[in-house]
């Protein structure tokens, strides 16, 4: 079900849901409920060198990194040569290998005629600050059909096999194009009568839009996957036209074919090789597998304990390290009572579509100074420190933290002042609310990245400037 085939009592929930004050819960309450659970971390980690993980093995011929179940994912490498144009780049790098499709599910309920989302006080061992609002349920298949032994998730059942009057949204939706090798999740929202789930364990919470959206404005609270699920509903409906339009229509079929001009003119030549063969990439002294520049990322060993009032369990792993704050950004322009972000033809080798929309940028400083190999991306300058442009928010979201170690990016929503006219390269396309809304709605055409600063919009009041 498309948000245009709610019922007129749902779409009224969903309205009322973005405006509401307060839920079933205050604000102060769920203040506390936060304080409370980030006050009961659970996970104690500890850094090992990969070598020494238990469970885990590096591969005599090819040096990938793998669980010895078989299970799980596995780090390999991939040796990339991208085409276009008159030009090409090569390069290797690690990427993550984990092909199975997981569930990122919320669940929702009309409560008092408002509606309300189910968001999980989860803890993982990347996490910043221990405890993230994460979806309802987050789940690889292994984890729900227990191929590892473990508990089944709660309320994976909801999402299985719903009824289809049931689900609001449900697409298959694109990782990190850059460091998952083919990787999708689906994205699904799917409400339940008003008299289930009348309590719930006391991880869960139920929230409104309009509260998710006052916590999207702290600092790495939100977790990666509950921003890309809430991306379409947390765009507003305000002055955005139907879909059926004929100007909207007229726009859409531009945009739809500049994204295929991108796509006829990218090519990736991918081939997967060992750890062992990447060219800038080695094992250092202290067991941690990085760049011979340490640029981009590294990959760690955890050993990760599992605490009560005394130690109780535990795993290893390796995970994915970047210290740095990238930026994630997004210019905007507003049309009349329009608003239209500038987006870009993002190729990334992990993608399976080759290139997706991604946000204005997509960067990390640190890999683009004093490196002769990479140019530096379009309002690179403008973006690390605006100046021409209003900084409309900027807040700091963390990636999430299963594969992902302290990962923190800004995300800095950018307008154009009114009359400034950009000249574009041809890999950037204005395009509106409406036609993002309708993507969104498609699937696999807009990136993780941008999914994650486009639900960040939805709710951060623009008429204030946020630092």
């Amino acid at each position: 079900m498309s948000r245009q085939q709610m019922n007129p009592g749902l779409s009224t929930a969903l309205r009322a849901s973005r405006i509401a004050g307060n839920g079933v819960h205050g604000d102060d309450v769920v203040a506390l409920w936060v304080a409370e659970r980030r006050a009961q971390r659970s996970l104690l980690t500890k850094f090992k060198a990969l070598s020494d993980l238990d469970g885990w093995e590096q591969e005599a011929e090819s040096g990938n990194i793998r669980h010895t179940s078989g299970r799980f994912f596995t780090l390999t490498g991939i040796h990339v040569r991208h085409r276009y144009q008159q030009r090409e780049v090569e390069w290797d790098q690690p990427i993550i290998d984990q092909p199975e499709v997981g569930i990122l599910g919320i669940l929702v309920k009309v409560i008092d005629g408002v509606l309300h989302f189910c968001l999980q006080a989860k803890e993982e061992p990347g996490n910043l600050h221990g405890v993230q609002l994460s979806p309802t349920v987050q789940a690889t298949y292994s984890n729900y059909t227990q191929s590892h032994g473990g508990s089944r998730p709660l309320f994976i059942d909801h999402f299985l096999t719903p009824a289809a009057e049931k689900v609001l949204y449900a697409k298959l939706q694109s990782e990190d194009g850059g460091r998952f090798l083919y990787k999708l999740n689906r994205n699904m929202i799917v409400q339940v009568g008003s008299q289930e789930l009348a309590t719930l364990p006391p991880e869960f919470i139920w929230l409104t839009l309009a509260q998710i959206g006052r916590l999207l404005q702290q600092d790495n609270l939100l977790h990666a996957t509950t921003r890309s699920v809430l991306c379409g509903l947390l765009l507003t409906e305000d002055s955005i036209r139907p879909f059926g339009g004929k100007t909207f229509q007229r726009q859409l079929f531009a945009t739809l074919q500049w994204y295929d001009d991108c796509a006829a003119i990218n090519h990736f030549l991918i081939k997967r090789i060992g750890l062992n063969a990447l060219s800038e990439w080695s094992m250092g002294p202290k067991g941690i597998f990085a760049h011979q520049q340490n640029r981009f990322f590294q990959i760690i060993g955890l050993r990760v304990a599992v605490t009560g009032r005394e130690v109780i369990g535990g795993w290893e792993q390796p995970i994915l390290s970047n210290p740095h704050h990238g930026i994630i950004g997004l210019l905007m322009r507003r049309t009349g009572a329009e608003r239209s972000f500038l987006m870009q033809s993002k190729a990334e080798p992990g993608n399976r579509t080759v290139i997706q929309l991604g946000p204005t940028v997509q960067f990390t400083p640190g890999n683009y100074i004093d490196n002769q190999k990479l140019a530096k991306p379009f309002l690179y300058d403008e973006f690390l420190q605006p100046r021409d442009f209003t900084l409309l928010a900027n807040t700091l979201q963390a990636e999430e933290g299963a594969r992902f170690y302290h990962e923190s990016h800004h995300h800095r929503l950018l307008e154009l002042p009114p009359g400034r006219v950009l000249d574009l390269p041809e890999e950037f396309h204005w395009v509106s609310e409406t036609e993002l809304r309708f993507l969104l709605t498609l699937g696999g055409y807009v990136n993780s990245c941008a999914r994650s600063i486009l639900a960040c919009v939805g709710q951060i009041g623009l008429g204030d400037s946020s630092s």
